[in-house]
């Protein structure tokens, strides 16, 4: 929940459901096997997930409900961008997507622990 109290509330929510919009798109992107857009749609989310990291207080915490989202790539992608943040939140959330049996997104979640588990990934 963002709280509505904030001085950008509104651009939060705007980036929070852009963020949404852009997980969707690439799930979409995905299986018609469109590398290009995905590549594209990846990285307007790493913007902004950068521009929620810099707004004061980092507020990439705004993403947390997504964890629990019912789409797959969406909660993939929540979790990557959660992890510096929220650890064992964000790994709860790989793990659960890795035996989920969802292809491609569960491999990409079992990378991520693989790589988080010997060191090779470190979140920021």
């Amino acid at each position: 929940m963002i709280p509505t109290d904030q001085p950008d509330y509104a651009r939060l929510r705007n980036l929070v459901t852009q963020f949404v919009e852009i997980g969707l798109a690439q799930y979409n992107a995905i299986y018609v096997i469109d590398n290009a857009k995905y590549n594209r749609l990846y990285k307007k989310m790493e913007r902004i997930r950068a521009e929620l990291k810099e707004m004061p207080g980092d507020q990439r915490r705004a993403l947390l409900p997504l964890l629990s989202h019912s789409n797959v790539q969406v909660r993939l992608a929540t979790a990557r961008a959660l992890l510096a943040l929220y650890p064992d939140l964000a790994r709860n959330a790989l793990v659960s997507i890795r035996e989920s049996g969802i292809e491609p997104q569960n491999g990409e979640a079992a990378t991520a622990i693989r790589r988080l588990d010997e060191g090779s990934y470190i979140p920021k």
